[in-house]
């Protein structure tokens, strides 16, 4: 888990500030809840048969014709379409605990999300079992409990072992936590209960992209291609693929052919800006972006486009412009109402700040984004993220200006707050931070000890340790990190910050 913290909903793997593409770690990011989408995948069907799978409980056939409706259509992540179908399911039937999930993991704001949200949690109690045990998961997870939250989906497949979709949904919380050999065993267990259930190959792909296994990864996303040739979905996760691997080209010629299948996807739009932006096009890039916001048909989305716009000039090398774009992004998301993000973009540009070294300027974004938390009716569990990350940003702070004493101090607190969770991703974070401090000191065995323990998926923790590793003498496993960092082609700020000082080392280190 790094420290950047993100606009969307997992706020505790806050490494994907800039991304409106798939999250390696939660597969899509699309709108503001679906961190999350592998729960929704966890118990519908069309054909529930109560010995099997998991039963829909509504009083309404209209309203379950609705529901399935949209549930196919999240599963292409055509979520505005989604939306419609799963508020017209509560129309016809208020009760309907799962249309509010649903509803709510289609959400364009947090009072969206929280309103749906709640009232499925209100109405759980008259669900069936395993819907039951689906929104406590859900509400296990949104509470930074990932932990309870597998517990309670290993629940779900022991008492419905011939629901495909609770198998999707336990690999996906188990690759939330990095496990993902136990998430690709869930993923396999799907597709031997339907080898044409197209999802879960499309979540095997993801799986393999984590484990860095491409050939498997592309098989995967190849089948999910050959079952649903005419989605554009497929297409996209394809095109992920081929970004990570270096083969912009070909990751650019299938995000063309999702948008030629479906010109609503507009995610595939804002992606080919990034591949262009990676392969140094940045102008280019950034008219990609500005298309795609355009095209959104949401406030929540066209901030994300903006974002998008603030990172590439932080991939240029730019910070200047990319404080301005992200000062468009809070105006933008101030005039829509979205809280949540006006406290996340905030919080960005205290990273940027930070990085930069401008570090009065840090403080004052920081103050900003505890002045809108504070303004709002943000879920407290969010808002307990956001307080983990302040004491993260205060300690880097303090550590920059030398303030040794006080970072240590911050750290401690930050530690506190971490053990009253169940959260063992926060574990990384605390030895993220502790690592930084280190390296701000000079002590480089330390900050590898604790850069080792923390996330290494995190290409900014990655390039620190690489760092450290070359001044404490170790060159070569310094060249291979380098290598590893320039090579990443994983959007992000954290990503946006070490990228090309990760390709100019290792040009350095080639040229000895």
């Amino acid at each position: 888990m790094g420290f950047f913290v993100s606009p969307h909903l997992s706020l505790h793997s806050a490494v994907n500030a800039t991304k409106g593409n798939k999250n390696m770690k939660n597969i899509r990011i699309t709108t503001l809840l679906l961190g999350f989408m592998f729960v929704l995948h966890a118990g519908f069907s069309a054909k529930a048969n109560l010995k099997d799978e998991i039963p829909i409980t509504t009083n309404s056939e209209e309203a379950r014709k609705l529901f399935l409706e949209g549930r196919e259509l999240l599963d292409d992540i055509r979520s505005d379409e989604a939306r419609e179908l799963f508020q017209k399911a509560i129309d016809q039937d208020p009760d309907f605990a799962q249309a509010h999930l649903s509803r709510a993991f289609t959400s364009i704001s947090n009072a969206d999300f929280q309103e749906h949200f709640d009232k499925a949690v209100a109405l759980a109690p008259n669900a069936s079992e395993g819907e039951r045990l689906m929104i406590e998961a859900v509400r296990a997870n949104v509470d930074n409990n990932p932990v309870k939250a597998a517990e309670l989906y290993e629940q779900l497949v022991e008492k419905f072992p011939n629901d495909k979709r609770a198998y999707q949904a336990l690999g996906g919380i188990y690759s939330d936590q990095d496990k993902d050999d136990i998430a690709i065993a869930q993923y396999i267990k799907a597709i031997e209960i339907d080898k044409n259930f197209a999802s879960a190959y499309n979540s095997l792909g993801y799986a393999y992209i984590q484990k860095k296994e491409f050939e498997k990864s592309e098989e995967a996303f190849k089948n999910y291609i050959r079952l649903i040739p005419d989605k554009a979905n497929p297409h996209d996760s394809i095109a992920d693929l081929y970004t990570i691997m270096g083969r912009h080209e070909d990751a650019i010629e299938h995000f063309k052919k999702a948008m030629e299948l479906n010109p609503k996807f507009v995610m595939s739009q804002r992606k080919i800006g990034t591949n262009l932006v990676f392969t140094g096009k940045y102008d280019e890039g950034r008219d990609a972006y500005s298309k795609a916001m355009e095209m959104e048909s949401t406030p929540n989305a066209k901030v994300t486009g903006m974002n998008e716009i603030a990172g590439s000039y932080i991939y240029e090398g730019n910070f200047k412009k990319a404080l301005a774009a992200f000062d468009e992004s809070i105006r933008m998301a101030q005039k829509a109402g979205l809280s949540l993000r006006v406290a996340g973009i905030h919080s960005q540009k205290c990273y940027v700040h930070i990085e930069s070294g401008y570090l009065a300027k840090a403080e004052e974004s920081l103050a900003e984004c505890n002045k809108t938390l504070k303004a709002s009716d943000i879920r407290q569990s969010f808002k307990e993220n956001f307080a983990k990350n302040a004491l993260v940003q205060e300690a880097l702070i303090a550590a920059k200006r030398g303030d040794f004493e006080t970072a240590m101090a911050k750290a401690d607190e930050h530690l506190a707050k971490i053990q009253l969770d169940n959260n063992p991703n926060e574990v990384e974070d605390h030895h993220n931070l502790i690592g930084l401090i280190q390296f701000e000191k000079g002590d480089h065995s330390k900050a590898i000890e604790h850069l080792n323990k923390g996330d290494q998926e995190d290409p900014y923790i990655l390039y620190h340790i690489a760092v450290s590793e070359s001044r404490a003498g170790d060159k070569t496993r310094a060249t291979e990190l380098f290598k590893k960092v320039a090579e990443r082609n994983d959007n992000s700020l954290a990503y946006a910050f070490v990228r090309s000082k990760a390709i100019d080392a290792q040009k350095m280190a080639g040229k000895k």
